[in-house]
């Protein structure tokens, strides 16, 4: 009587888990533009008389320590991370961009705010006022002033982009670009959106052996795409558009030299002209040159100016290349936990511990 061999049993192919580090840069990115607003409380638009580039600028403020002008708490956070929250709510609410549900989220938040910037003031008061419709906001201020603002808040608050649609090029671009338009409608602002949020999608989704220049790349790409997309929406514009692109793509190249020539006649620290500028110049200078994210942000809350973005936007790139663990645990406990006495909605609803939520899937 024969006998059948049996086949040897199939083994299932291993499932591989989320990769650790993809969920440190996840964290780190969200987690790196709260504790940098929080570390420049402080020193926002202070003049501060800060060594040459590449020196790092050193000083006091080590640590984090609330006051300000309004006298807040150790961690607490402002505007940027605060609208970045609202974003945060958003994207989980709907498991998508939609511009419409951010300006109304933006605009719920107004009323619960200690302090609003002037651009925000001007994009809200349009919304309530003119009788057109509120997506349009952000247009027709930049118009009624001559198409010169180009602040850096839509790229304060724009991370949780970047990592929430890591994997979608098209889609992180596309809500990139309509989000900063809400607020600040300038091309060189929607193209900085885009192409940050390109490089630290490509941080948060790619394991070991990430280089700093690797970001530096994905930029360039995205910003490729970016002005492509934006050229065909804003057929208006286009030659601005053109203009602003080729504006970042200097800034970029600057960002990789010993002196990112922030001190100049062009470009200053101190100076909100070209802001959105100054701000994408330096988080990726910080990202190629400063030894650590704890290093970069100290670097940048001692060298005056709008530090509040300036810390918040490098502490988003930074912390999406370095991971969470590389920002000091005792920085990272104090974000999430402040406030957390006082409960409110600066609690419950524009917290940055909300942002976390983003890397749960």
């Amino acid at each position: 009587m024969s006998t059948r061999r049996m086949p040897p049993p199939q083994r299932r192919p291993a499932v591989k888990g989320p990769d650790p580090l993809l969920a440190q840069r996840r964290r780190g990115a969200l987690l790196g533009m709260a504790v940098g607003n929080a570390l420049s409380v402080p020193t926002a638009h202070r003049p501060f008389m800060a060594v040459s580039f590449p020196k790092q600028a050193e000083g006091p403020y080590l640590k984090l320590m609330g006051g300000g002008p309004h006298e807040l708490r150790r961690g607490q956070v402002t505007e940027e991370v605060q609208l970045a929250a609202c974003l945060g709510h958003s994207l989980r609410a709907l498991r998508r961009y939609d511009a419409a549900d951010a300006l109304r989220r933006y605009r719920a938040w107004q009323p619960h705010a200690f302090d609003v910037s002037e651009p925000m003031k001007d994009v809200f008061e349009d919304c309530d006022t003119s009788g057109f419709p509120p997506l349009g906001a952000g247009r027709r201020v930049w118009l009624r002033a001559y198409r010169q603002p180009a602040g850096a808040g839509s790229l304060s608050r724009t991370a949780p982009l970047g990592v929430y649609l890591a994997g979608d090029a098209a889609a992180r671009t596309q809500a990139s670009l309509e989000d900063s338009a809400l607020t600040h409608f300038d091309p060189r602002c929607q193209l900085a959106c885009a192409a940050f949020n390109a490089a630290i999608g490509h941080a948060v989704t790619h394991g070991a052996g990430l280089k700093a220049t690797d970001l530096i790349t994905a930029a360039e790409s995205g910003l490729l795409l970016a002005g492509a997309a934006l050229g065909r929406s804003a057929a208006d514009h286009v030659q601005e558009v053109g203009f602003a692109a080729s504006l970042l793509r200097e800034d970029l190249a600057a960002a990789q030299q010993e002196d990112p020539m922030l001190y100049g006649p062009e470009l200053h620290l101190h100076r909100a002209q070209h802001a959105v500028r100054v701000a994408f110049r330096l988080a990726f200078w910080e990202l190629l040159h400063a030894p650590s994210a704890e290093a970069a942000l100290l670097d940048v809350v001692h060298r005056g100016g709008d530090t509040e973005a300036h810390a918040t936007i490098t502490g988003a790139l930074l912390g999406a290349f370095h991971g969470e663990q590389a920002l000091p645990e005792e920085w990272r406990r104090q974000v999430l936990d402040a406030l957390a006495t006082v409960k409110g909605p600066l609690w419950e609803v524009y917290h940055p511990r909300h942002l976390l939520a983003l890397t749960q899937g």
